[in-house]
């Protein structure tokens, strides 16, 4: 008789797909497949393996594919109402996207399971930049809104407002507020280390060092990231994530991006250079780069560049390869989702909210979600 470890251990290699057409299989492969250490354990084999990713490309629709494969792209339905705006993708983390549409209604989704969880409605700000990651001490998944608040007085030091929805309390909390301003107005929190990172700057000044700050999701405090230490003094700095690791991107006036990478979370010394970039390593301008994956080998990465093209870079053979695939957009942000189990269990006695009292009632015409499984 084939051993309950075994079946679990052969069963966390398959794609989510596979694994949700097996729940129907018998009472006991649905139990195995709901439980939350399989489920554990298909998301850390899939991390450790580098498989089981989506590549999404967001235009005014969202566009899906296996990044493995880069078979023809296919429209990826939502579960908010996108009033022909689509919707914007706040940040991904184990399988799950923080989604927003238009009118500021935000949603935790599970594209491969097609389980969501609506938000409570916070309402909108005239500027503020957000976050999505997973808080490793209480199992829990949060979402973040930095809201920079006006100064009638330019002599006054910058404020700003914090608040932290949790899948779990499912409300709106006030936190620890931070003294500085994105200096990319919009840009969205980089998760890795268990934290947030968002690149600030604590005067409005382009002369002024940019500063990269970590917002550590169990503490809920704020701390500065020691940078690596760079060749040059003038460039313009932008933080990612690749292979679950904080990275920044030096840009020197578009001559060449340098991709450092900090292999051991917040030590300094671990900061290592992966590769340069040149102008000429890249059809057009280096002015946007964004590092999605490597690949399953290790030795390429792959890039979004400037919104209009994906390239892997072979950090072997110092060479690009342009990435095209059927259905892809002309012009496209871009997000990596795992394909996971992760589930969305939310106490539902909960009443909606906002600590502070601040919420509005959700507006009623949030849709009920659509059928589509990648």
């Amino acid at each position: 008789m084939v051993s309950h470890d075994l079946i679990a251990d052969i069963l966390s290699r398959l794609p989510v797909k596979h694994l949700l057409c097996l729940r129907s299989v018998s009472k006991p492969w649905r139990s195995l497949i709901d439980d939350p250490d399989f489920i554990n354990l298909h998301l850390s084999r899939s991390l450790r393996t580098r498989t089981n990713h989506t590549l999404i490309l967001k235009n005014t629709d969202l566009h899906a594919t296996d990044l493995s494969s880069l078979a023809p792209f296919a429209k990826l339905e939502h579960p908010l109402m996108s009033y022909n705006h689509g919707v914007e993708i706040l940040g991904s983390c184990n399988g799950l996207l923080c989604i927003r549409n238009i009118v500021e209604d935000m949603a935790i989704w599970n594209p491969s399971t097609r389980k969501y969880q609506v938000l409570p409605y916070l309402g909108s700000c005239r500027c503020y930049v957000c976050g999505f990651g997973h808080d490793p001490i209480k199992d829990d998944y949060k979402v973040v809104k930095i809201i920079q608040l006006d100064r009638l007085d330019a002599a006054k030091p910058l404020e700003t407002e914090v608040k932290v929805c949790s899948l779990k309390r499912n409300r709106w909390r006030k936190i620890q507020d931070i003294p500085c301003v994105s200096s990319f107005p919009r840009a969205n929190g980089v998760f890795a280390g268990g934290a947030l990172h968002w690149v600030f700057a604590q005067k409005i000044d382009l002369l002024v060092k940019n500063l990269i700050f970590a917002l550590d999701l169990a503490a809920e405090s704020f701390n500065e990231v020691p940078q690596p230490e760079y060749k040059d003094d003038i460039f313009q700095l932008n933080i990612g994530v690749l292979g679950g690791c904080l990275c920044v991107l030096a840009n020197h006036r578009d001559a060449r991006v340098d991709l450092w990478v900090m292999k051991e979370y917040g030590v300094k010394e671990s900061w290592t250079i992966l590769f340069s970039l040149a102008r000429e390593d890249v059809v057009g301008p280096l002015r946007f780069l964004k590092p999605l994956a490597y690949s399953r080998t290790g030795n390429q990465v792959l890039f979004e560049h400037d919104n209009i093209n994906l390239f892997w870079y072979d950090m072997v053979k110092h060479k690009s390869d342009d990435v095209w695939a059927p259905g892809m957009p002309p012009s496209y942000e871009t997000e990596i989702c795992l394909q996971s189990l992760v589930s969305l269990n939310v106490d539902k006695r909960q009443q909606n909210g906002d600590d502070n009292g601040d919420v509005k009632k959700m507006d009623d015409f949030l849709s009920k979600g659509f059928n589509l499984v990648l």
